[in-house]
C-alpha cells in the first residue's frame, strides 16, 4: 500500500511539473510575442510625434481638450494669451516630450529616421545655402553634422527649447511658432531654399484642431520664408486627414507646385514603412 501511495504521489508530482512547464512555456511563448509586438511597434511607429517640439513648431495645447490648438496661437494673436495662460500649456506639453537615450540608435532604427539620415545627408550635396527645420529638440543635433557642409546654412524654427539648448546645433533658431514668424522676424522673408517639415503640419493631432484660417495662415507662413521656387518637404503620417488629394488642392497646390525632388532622387508620394509615413515635395510658385 506504502508503494502504491509512493508511486501515485510520484505520478501527481509528474503531473505537476509537467503542467507548471507547460504553463511556463505558454507564458513565455506570450511574453515572446507580445516583446515581438512591440518591437514592431516601436519600429513602425515615429517617437518624433509624441514631443514637445514637434507639436510646438505648429500649435499648442488647448486649455479644454486633451490636445490640440489654440485658436489665438494659431491664428496669429499670440499678444492675448497671457504668460500664466503661456506657462500652463507649456506644462502640459512636456507630457509629449520625448528625448532617445541612445540617438544613435534611434537615427537607424526607429520609425522613418533611416530615411531621414539618407535624406539629411543628401541635403549637403544639393544646391540649397540654407535651410530651415521646423521643430528642434536634442536627437537633432545629428542633422547638422549629417548635412556635413560648410556651405549650407543649417537653421531651425523652435519655440519650446529642450532642456539642455545647448544640445541644439544649428547655424541661427528662429525661437518662434510658424504663425509668429513673420512678426517676430520679419527679416527672414524669402531667405530660405528649403524648409523640412517632419511631424507638424502633417500630424493628424494637429490637423485635427486646424480650421481652414488655420491651415491658411500657416501655409502662408511658409510661402513667405521661401525663396522663389523654394521647396517645402512636408512628412505625413497615415490618416493624418480624411482625404490627402483634396486637401491638397484646397490648400496647398494653389501656392505650390508638388515635384520630385533633387533630380528625380524621390517622387512626391515617398513612401516608408508601407504607407505609414509619406514624403512630399512641394515648390513655392
Amino acid at each position: 500500500a506504502r508503494k502504491k501511495n509512493s508511486s501515485l504521489g510520484f505520478c501527481t508530482k509528474r503531473v505537476v511539473v509537467i503542467v507548471s512547464a507547460l504553463a511556463l512555456l505558454a507564458l513565455g511563448l506570450q511574453a515572446s510575442s507580445l516583446i515581438r509586438s512591440l518591437e514592431h511597434d516601436l519600429l513602425q511607429h515615429s517617437f518624433e510625434k509624441p514631443m514637445n517640439a514637434t507639436l510646438s513648431g505648429a500649435a499648442v495645447l488647448t486649455e479644454t481638450n486633451q490636445i490640440g490648438t489654440n485658436d489665438r496661437i494659431i491664428g496669429g494673436d499670440s499678444d492675448a494669451m497671457s504668460e500664466v495662460e503661456k506657462e500652463k500649456l507649456k506644462q502640459k506639453m512636456e507630457a509629449w516630450v520625448y528625448e532617445p537615450k541612445n540617438i544613435n540608435y534611434f537615427w537607424k532604427k526607429m520609425g522613418d529616421r533611416p530615411f531621414q539620415r539618407e535624406f539629411y545627408s543628401r541635403l549637403g550635396k544639393g544646391n540649397f545655402n540654407r535651410l530651415l527645420d521646423v521643430g528642434a529638440r536634442s536627437y537633432n543635433k545629428l542633422c547638422k553634422d549629417l548635412i556635413n557642409s560648410t556651405s549650407v546654412e543649417y537653421f531651425q524654427m523652435e519655440p519650446n527649447l529642450p532642456p539642455d539648448p545647448s544640445d541644439l546645433k544649428n547655424d541661427g533658431l528662429l525661437e518662434c511658432y510658424m504663425n509668429e514668424v513673420r512678426e517676430k522676424y520679419p527679416d527672414q522673408v524669402s531667405n530660405f531654399d528649403l524648409i523640412i517639415d517632419f511631424g507638424v503640419f502633417g500630424w493628424k493631432l494637429v490637423q485635427n484642431e486646424f480650421n481652414d484660417a488655420k491651415v491658411k495662415g500657416y501655409v502662408d507662413s511658409v510661402k513667405w520664408l521661401l525663396r522663389d521656387k523654394g521647396c517645402w518637404v512636408l512628412k505625413t503620417d497615415q490618416g493624418w486627414v480624411p482625404n490627402e488629394v483634396e486637401f491638397f488642392d484646397k490648400h496647398i497646390l494653389p501656392y505650390f507646385t508638388m515635384k520630385d525632388f533633387d533630380n528625380h532622387a524621390y517622387e512626391s508620394g515617398h513612401s516608408i514603412k508601407g504607407g505609414n509615413f509619406k514624403f512630399y515635395f512641394f515648390y513655392k510658385k
